[in-house]
């Protein structure tokens, strides 16, 4: 009952100050009305309440919703005029029936104008069989007080001027009860509880009206409290009928305004019908005979329920005959329809379906009835078929003979109460494959097939708990690809990047292309996994690249940010801003986000050439050993130390050619190299300087070797130079004499990034190679060490046909080295070796691990 609580607190005081006033009025009240009428005054004012407290209601509810209520206000207002006049003017002039009474008995029928109106929003209302049972129930009452003798319609023992008045009392309570129970026994569903309590404030005012007649049959203050108490109380429910209508307009549908029955309303048109002849059995019993008006009352009752019966036969014959017109349309309607309807029971069989349902399900007609809906459901959608609920769109795929599976739209609605549910089917297949389609070109880049920068920051706003790193690269000296080979070269080195940066990340990695010549990885690891994946990126992007007829070398810098500390865009602002720092430290680099590592941009030339001369250059060396462990090769690398960060290897190669100081670079690095290795004890270990692609010098580099060699007293042999095949592409064509010359005095060739390039076998033939080294992480993709092994013992086995010593770099971990060493490698290279040794580092590791 929380719709009490609810009510303003004004009714709640009108009803317990009526109660009181009723109280202390009625006995000081004259009952044959000659004296002061305080009992009138008291309901005057509660019905003046009951007016204020609708108009606050009618206040605030849609004026589409506020037409049947406003007949209660005026009737209450009518009431509280006449109850006012009759009490505030005692005396001949309102004693009898006079103009109070008019007035009164106008408000007193207004509720019957409520009643027709609620009525009529119930869908196939026909008045003409209300007003026939309307007539029923009013005769029916009427025979019932004569048969019982009641004084409401034989006042004898009223006074002869007022016998007119109990009869219109009781001609209005049989009214009041037989056209309101009639007209409100049945209502929409929205308007019912409404309806009832209005049906309840009806009953009441004709409870009134009867004892208001016998006040005036038989004078007592009785009489007058029970009249006053049911008027006060019918009031009270007219003005609640308002506060439970709803206060906005409910839904035009169907079930919306389906016809409910008020149980208050069933009870009176039921007593009164059956009370008839109950009544006249009760006269028979105490052997009173039946008047002449009561066996009249009874024909008119016996005629009215022959029209009724006919109306019902009419009205049954219409129904039937519009119930088959409309079956007759909804079949023509469902069977020219292009989409499908079905019916299916509780356990999902078919109970019906359309041509085109059967179509769309791929079934034969008249079968339906033993299938399933779940049998023509390819399986995995079955789970979600069984879960459909009331109203939801829902799809499922319909395996079709030799093709695509079809697919499925589908709406449901079960009636409440029922087993049995409505299927609208539509195809959809060709509307699923252009979303699809439109999907992913909304989320794709159309040239390299990768997803574009929309799906890259959807993904970075996704939330995750695992550990997420972003990387943004930039191709260096893209701009010349399209300048020297046009765009189309352009477009096609752009696909070869996208192919090439899938072999460096896993496959639960994303690669985007942001636009351009720039592209971002958002890798799945720690920072430091995603470092490593950038410096692969910007290995993997010195390899060189054919597009147009041509070669081109390009490279790559990235920035790297960590979305565990960044949001998704803060996270792209700071990868982009330490791309930004990778661009200006001479390019082909990797920069950190937030890293205080030296900006190599505020090196100047003359910095660089004294860091040259004064030697605050060093070397470090990164081991590469055999299947026992010992050392065979040292790789050297130059480093430069400054108090703002350090710079190494490739990036220091990049501000050397930058500089136009590359050349000094290359002989600087081989005679430290030469001289950091000859004094070692091991005379065997061998000593690897790397030709880096774009930096490497190829005039006077037999001298050069020759020199630091013979400084350092160092036998050729130990020394190695390594070169990619994109340094022999980038560098003059005096490369390769200079090479020969070089190892004709003894010193060993080696060839990195094997398998990498694009003319491997003729760069065998061309070059006199001793070595090849291969990195393993560009055998496979991602974690795919398998795959890279598989690969990598192919490698072992081509090399040692064709005589040469072949080196597996990037060995990261134990199960890569006895991997490779399962595969046949003979020589190790990577993290997991001793690496970035200073010679004194060396020197100690060396008399803990034997040289081989």
């Amino acid at each position: 009952m929380s719709w009490l609580r609810d009510l303003p607190v004004q009714f709640r005081w009108t009803v317990l100050l009526g109660i009181v006033g009723l109280i202390a009025a009625v006995p000081f009240s004259a009952p044959d009305g000659t004296g002061m009428q305080w009992d009138e005054l008291v309901l005057g004012s509660i019905a003046t309440s009951c007016v204020v407290l609708i108009l606050r209601r009618l206040a605030i509810m849609d004026r589409a919703v506020t037409l049947p209520w406003w007949p209660p206000a005026l009737g209450a207002l009518g009431f509280a005029v006449a109850q006012f006049l009759a009490g505030s003017f005692p005396g001949p002039e309102f004693d009898g029936f006079g103009a109070d009474d008019v007035i009164l008995l106008i408000g007193a029928t207004s509720p019957l104008i409520t009643c027709a109106i609620l009525a009529r929003r119930v869908i196939r209302t026909r008045w003409s069989a209300l007003a026939v049972d309307g007539a029923v129930v009013i005769v029916a009452i009427l025979v019932i007080t004569e048969v019982l003798r009641t004084p409401l319609v034989s006042p004898a023992n009223a006074p002869d001027d007022q016998r007119s008045l109990v009869l219109a009392y009781g001609a209005y309570a049989a009214l009041m009860l037989g056209a309101a129970g009639v007209m409100c026994t049945v209502s929409t569903a929205a308007m019912r509880r409404a309806a009832t309590t209005l049906l309840v404030g009806v009953s009441l005012q004709a409870f009134a009206a009867g004892a208001e007649a016998m006040a005036i049959v038989d004078p007592s203050w009785g009489w007058t409290a029970v009249g006053d108490s049911a008027v006060a109380a019918a009031l009270l429910a007219g003005t609640l009928a308002t506060y439970r209508a709803p206060l906005r307009p409910v839904g035009r549908t169907a079930r919306d305004a389906a016809p409910q029955i008020s149980p208050v309303g069933l009870v009176l048109v039921v007593a009164a019908v059956l009370g008839m002849p109950a009544a006249l059995v009760f006269g028979m019993l105490r052997g009173e005979p039946v008047s002449t008006a009561a066996e009249l009352g009874i024909a008119v009752v016996l005629t009215l329920v022959g029209v009724r019966l006919v109306l019902r036969i009419r009205e049954d014959s219409r129904v039937t005959e519009d119930l088959v017109r409309s079956e007759e349309d909804f079949r023509e309607l469902i069977e020219s329809s292009s989409d499908g309807v079905a019916i299916i029971d509780a356990q999902f069989r078919l109970l019906f379906t359309s041509p085109a349902a059967r179509d769309l399900l791929g079934i034969d007609g008249g079968t339906e009835r033993d299938v399933s809906l779940l049998e023509l459901v390819v399986p995995e959608d079955r789970t979600s078929v069984r879960a459909v609920t009331d109203r939801a769109a829902l799809h499922f795929r319909v395996p079709v003979d030799g093709a695509a599976p079809r697919e499925l739209e589908v709406t449901s609605s079960e009636r409440p109460g029922g087993s049995r549910r409505v299927l609208h089917l539509r195809d959809v297949t060709a509307r699923r494959l252009r979303e699809r389609e439109l999907e992913r070109m909304a989320y794709t880049d159309s040239l390299t097939g990768l997803p574009n920068r929309v799906l890259l920051f959807r993904e970075l706003g996704v939330v995750s708990d695992d550990p997420r790193v972003l990387l943004v690269l930039d191709l260096d000296g893209f701009k010349a690809v399209n300048d020297v080979a046009g765009h189309e070269a352009g477009d096609q080195l752009l696909v070869e990047v996208a192919r090439r940066l899938r072999t460096v990340v896993r496959d639960d990695d994303l690669i985007a292309r942001l636009g351009g010549d720039e592209f971002a990885v958002l890798v799945s690891g720690s920072p430091t996994d995603g470092e490593e994946v950038a410096h692969r990126v910007v290995d993997v992007m010195t390899l060189p690249f054919r597009a147009g007829g041509r070669t081109f070398a390009i490279g790559a810098s990235v920035g790297v940010s960590t979305l565990a500390t960044l949001g998704g865009t803060a996270a792209f602002r700071a990868a982009d801003a330490a791309l930004r720092d990778a661009k200006r430290a001479g390019k082909g680099c990797v920069r950190l986000a937030e890293d205080d590592a030296f900006v190599v941009s505020g090196m100047e030339d003359l910095t660089f050439a004294a860091a040259l001369v004064e030697g605050t250059l060093s070397v470090r060396m990164d081991t590469a050993c055999a299947a026992d462990g010992s050392i065979a090769l040292v790789h050297a690398l130059p480093l430069y130390e400054h108090p703002r960060g350090t710079v190494r290897g490739q990036e220091l190669w990049r501000v050397a050619d930058r500089f136009g100081r590359s050349a000094d670079l290359q002989r600087w690095l081989l005679r430290q190299a030469c001289r950091e290795i000859a004094p070692l004890a091991d005379r065997s270990l061998g000593v690897v300087v790397s030709l880096p692609p774009g930096a490497a010098n190829a005039e006077g580099l037999a001298r050069d070797v020759a020199s630091a060699v013979a400084d350092a007293g160092l036998d050729p042999r130990r020394l190695v130079l390594s070169l990619t095949e994109e340094t022999l592409m980038t560098s003059g064509a005096s490369l390769v004499p200079e090479l020969e010359a070089v190892r004709r005095t003894g010193v060993r060739l080696c060839l990195d990034g094997y398998g990498l390039g694009y003319s491997i076998w003729a760069l065998l033939a061309r070059v006199p190679l001793d070595m090849v080294r291969v990195e393993l992480a560009n055998l496979a993709t991602r974690d795919d060490t398998g795959g890279a092994l598989t690969v990598l013992n192919s490698v072992a086995r081509t090399m040692a046909a064709l005589g040469l010593v072949s080196v597996a770099g990037g060995i990261v971990s134990a199960e890569q080295r006895d991997g490779a060493i399962a595969a046949g490698i003979d020589l190790l290279h990577g993290r997991v070796l001793p690496s970035d040794l200073t010679a004194e580092d060396l020197a100690a590791q060396l008399a803990a691990v034997p040289a081989r």
